[in-house]
């Protein structure tokens, strides 16, 4: 078989049918979901192991007098 590209009405039609059916699975898999129950364990202070600093990179244009 030849190299051939899809493309133009066929290729939205192929990738529509694609966000129906991944749209279609998330609803069915999350239908019994009880995120409306959920409970906060802990609240922690995240690791920084970086300092925090950074780099002004001056913008090419009219010197300032």
């Amino acid at each position: 078989m030849n190299s051939k590209r899809i493309n133009g009405v066929a290729l939205e039609m192929i990738m529509r049918d694609v966000l129906d059916g991944m749209q279609g699975f998330t609803t069915e898999v999350c239908s019994g979901s009880e995120a409306g129950r959920m409970e906060i364990l802990a609240i922690e202070e995240a690791e920084n192991s970086l300092p925090e600093n950074a780099t002004v990179i001056p913008f090419p244009g009219i010197a300032r007098k």
